[in-house]
């Protein structure tokens, strides 16, 4: 089984570099039945009012309180408002801005694959620690989570963890999380080009109603402009791309970034700096047919919700494959059980979601 799904992750990889637009200019078709998988919502503050709720203090907070990450669902069953999308539904787009090859590793000193990097090591200065930034949230406790700049047709979009923008739980509109603040490249709690506000949001219907982790805890967040800095793509200058298809959870070699404040065996993580591990994905299920999350071994946990599992897709070329979701815990001790860190599936729910952000 884990063969065959090797091979198939392969070849729609391989199928989806081969359709990845050679330049940014061509974006993908928004198409009605693309939009029909995706809940979205629009704040109704301005970008100088969403900046004035975040003072000094709320930031603190906010450092404080990483998301939580979405418990195990009993059963599979949808409501009848989150059909899936068709399981042939595809999304590539390529990376932007890269000139060098830029995916943290561990340096190797023979012909063989760097070392896997499960115990989470922090970013070195790249321009891949510019595109992935921490994400803040106002809304009841303040809280953070981790997100990544995308390849968008507005040049302003994040990708992160739908947990970290609507509760999941069916409650429609009231479950947005709303009032975001982005902070590109932050170390250490510092904004070193700036920090954007969030104007659109849009997630799977399979999480906004039914809180489904395996297939559909994701998020994209189109940002308001930046009053000076122009769109975020002006100002950072990178955005990964993106591979989105069905039953895809085997890479040799990937990496997920984030900001963890908390981690497996871990008592050093506090939340402020940028951490990363890397080594191969698998098919977390590989004999479970109806769940395709990706499992990536690492240490990170609490605050790097929505940090990306990133692969090479190509020279300059890295592209988001996954987004960190959550981890197993002990239903007795609630403690966290391994270092097993998972990302729902990139399949046809992320494809929809992308096509319809990048509609705004």
């Amino acid at each position: 089984m884990r063969l065959l799904r090797f091979a198939a992750a392969t070849a729609a990889a391989s199928a989806l570099a081969l359709l990845a637009p050679t330049t940014v200019t061509a974006a993908p078709v928004v198409t009605e039945s693309a939009a029909a998988f995706v809940d979205d919502d629009k704040d109704e503050l301005s970008d100088d009012q969403i900046r004035g709720l975040w003072t000094s203090a709320r930031l603190k907070e906010a450092l404080r309180n990483p998301a939580e990450p979405p418990a195990a669902r009993p059963g599979r069953t949808r409501s009848a408002g989150s059909v899936a999308p068709p399981q042939d539904l595809i999304a590539s787009a390529p990376a932007q801005g890269f000139s060098e090859s830029t995916l943290p590793t561990r340096a190797s000193t023979t012909a063989e694959p760097p070392a896997a990097v499960s115990v989470s090591q922090e970013t070195p200065a790249s321009p891949t620690d510019r595109v992935v930034g921490k994400f803040f949230l106002p809304d009841g406790t303040p809280s953070h989570c981790s997100a990544a700049s995308i390849s968008s047709a507005n040049e302003n979009t994040v990708w992160t963890a739908g947990h970290c923008v609507h509760l999941g739980d069916g409650s429609g509109d009231a479950g947005w999380m709303k009032h975001f603040l982005y902070v590109p490249g932050s170390r250490n709690g510092s904004e070193p080009l700036g920090s954007w506000t969030g104007a659109h949001r849009f997630a799977p219907t399979a999480w906004t109603q039914d809180g489904d982790r395996d297939e559909a805890d994701m998020a994209a967040i189109v940002l308001n402009s930046h009053p000076s800095h122009g769109t975020l793509l002006d100002a950072v200058g990178v955005t990964f791309g993106y591979l989105f298809a069905e039953n895809a959870t085997d890479y040799a070699q990937a990496a997920t970034i984030g900001y963890p404040m908390q981690g497996y065996q871990r008592a050093d993580l506090d939340g402020t700096r940028q951490m990363y591990c890397m080594g191969g994905t698998t098919d977390a299920s590989p004999l479970n047919p109806f769940d395709d999350r990706i499992k990536l071994d690492c240490d990170m946990g609490q605050g790097a919700s929505g940090g990306p599992y990133a692969v090479q897709a190509g020279p300059n070329d890295p592209r988001i494959v996954g987004t960190g979701s959550h981890y197993e815990m002990d239903r007795d001790t609630m403690q966290r059980v391994s270092d097993d860190l998972f990302s729902s599936e990139h399949g046809s729910h992320a494809a929809a979601l992308i096509n319809t952000a990048n509609g705004v």
